[in-house]
């Protein structure tokens, strides 16, 4: 274990370093203060223009899983930086040939930070969540969250070879994350047509409260995506 913390501890202090990550760190809570002050506003504002009663408190539960997932998203796509600059400057080679190995770089660049994520999230969430959340739900469902974000981070990392890609890959990978409004829109069996989408599931679990049907195939498609896409990256580092 001795070589994941020192590893991960070179991880903390490279993201130290770039003013540019500590700005995108700060995007979770921006968003939070967004849904949680904006969101009642603009409810309020619509209901009084159109004389309806509610028109967007329906989909409240939507922002919240929207922040959910942010929180790690955001957290690994700063971990998934870090691996690309080490990777362009053979670091990430290099450290792969460790006693680290690669199986350990990937826990220290994406499995701690996506473990430091549920707590972030789980605290994000009771500051700025639009629902009532049970604690139980709430650690379920942003553990579920990190592990999707793990696996956008790995498609980043997989199929990039720099930040200025990573970036731009990462604008494509967020779509990852539309299986969240599904089950809030699509209410017929056109909408398991995104069942291999992990944050279909997500939301699923959480519309329905299902943990026999919702939760195997949401750990299994995040399982799927990473088992898939650390292959992929994992060829990179040979």
């Amino acid at each position: 274990m001795k070589p994941l913390f020192r590893s991960f501890s070179m991880f903390l202090r490279q993201v130290s370093k770039d003013s540019m990550l500590y700005a995108i760190l700060a995007a979770p809570l921006l968003a939070g203060c967004a849904f949680r002050f904006g969101v009642p506003a603009a409810e309020a504002a619509l209901c009084r223009h159109f004389g309806e009663v509610s028109i967007l408190s329906g989909y409240y539960l939507l922002f919240d899983l929207f922040l959910c997932a942010m929180t790690p998203y955001i957290i690994c796509f700063v971990s998934s930086m870090i691996m690309l600059a080490e990777y362009d400057e053979n670091m990430a080679v290099y450290m792969s040939v460790t006693p680290v190995g690669k199986r350990g770089y990937i826990i220290s660049r994406l499995g701690f930070p996506a473990a430091i994520s549920i707590l972030v999230s789980a605290v994000v969430m009771n500051f700025f969540s639009l629902t009532t959340w049970a604690l139980p739900d709430l650690l379920i469902t942003c553990t579920l969250s990190s592990l999707l974000s793990i696996a956008v981070s790995l498609l980043i990392v997989a199929f990039s070879h720099n930040r200025v890609e990573g970036m731009a890959l990462a604008k494509l990978s967020g779509i990852i994350l539309l299986g969240l409004p599904v089950p809030f829109f699509l209410f017929s069996g056109v909408q398991y047509l995104f069942s291999l989408l992990p944050s279909f599931w997500i939301a699923k679990l959480c519309i329905d409260g299902d943990y026999l049907l919702a939760m195997p195939p949401a750990l299994l498609t995040s399982f799927l995506w990473i088992y898939g896409l650390y292959g992929r990256f994992a060829e990179k580092l040979s």
